[in-house]
């Protein structure tokens, strides 16, 4: 008579309750482990009894299936708790001025905007496109040559005509390269006041009063506010 147990698992499974083991707590509960085992001595051919040793390794398996699912259930619980304090930790955040990476920022129409950029390496020529929320390039400023290292870019809020700029959200995107027109890798910051904290994609997303927004992850640091009139320092 055929092994019961080996037959758990995908078709053509000869690993007998390994297999199930492996495919974890969801496939092969402890009920369902003690149902198939006690089938098995069952019905096993009394020409062909179980070995001992066979039977020990079971029920070593069997620990093991059950020693998975309480594992599982410990480590789902301290994931749920790490994730509340993670999203405690970043309410925290809202109020505060913070630098992160990003390339956006939201013109009132009046103000001047500035945005810092680091570059990797030297670059022979520096120009950052202003890109409007419908894509089109509103105005392209030349900085001519830049070290490597980190630089502010500071738009006037004027397009290429000099005339004003509709208030609204913008891109500051900066293109650099060598004399030989090689790309140089650059990063972008931005800085502003956190006004929301949202969780609908599974992390932490900070929007930033600039129109910027992006997960936590890309947090570069959170600036001191200023000292309170009256105090010393």
């Amino acid at each position: 008579m055929g092994n019961p147990i080996s037959q758990v698992g995908a078709p053509g499974n000869t690993t007998g309750v390994g297999a199930a083991s492996n495919a974890g707590a969801k496939q092969l509960d402890r009920d369902a482990f003690l149902k198939l085992l006690v089938a098995q001595i069952s019905h096993q051919d009394p020409l062909k009894p179980m070995e001992g040793t066979e039977f020990v390794s079971q029920l070593s398996q069997f620990a093991m299936v059950e020693q998975s699912i309480a594992q599982s259930a410990r480590l789902d619980d301290m994931k749920a708790q790490l994730l509340g304090i993670a999203n405690s930790d970043a309410t925290s955040l809202v109020g505060k001025r913070v630098t992160m990476r990003g390339q956006t920022m939201s013109f009132d129409g009046i103000t001047a905007t500035t945005s810092a950029a680091t570059l990797d390496g030297p670059a022979a020529k520096v120009a950052v496109e202003v890109v409007d929320a419908t894509g089109s390039v509103v105005r392209t400023i030349e900085l001519g040559p830049r070290p490597a290292g980190a630089f502010q870019v500071t738009w006037d809020g004027k397009d290429a005509r000099g005339e004003a700029a509709p208030k609204g959200t913008y891109t500051l995107r900066v293109k650099a390269q060598t004399a030989d027109g090689v790309p140089v890798s650059c990063t972008q910051d931005v800085t502003g006041t956190v006004t929301k904290v949202t969780f609908d994609k599974g992390y932490p997303e900070l929007t930033l009063d600039t129109g910027s927004s992006g997960p936590i992850s890309d947090l570069v640091g959170v600036v001191a506010p200023p000292p309170a009139e009256g105090t010393t320092r």
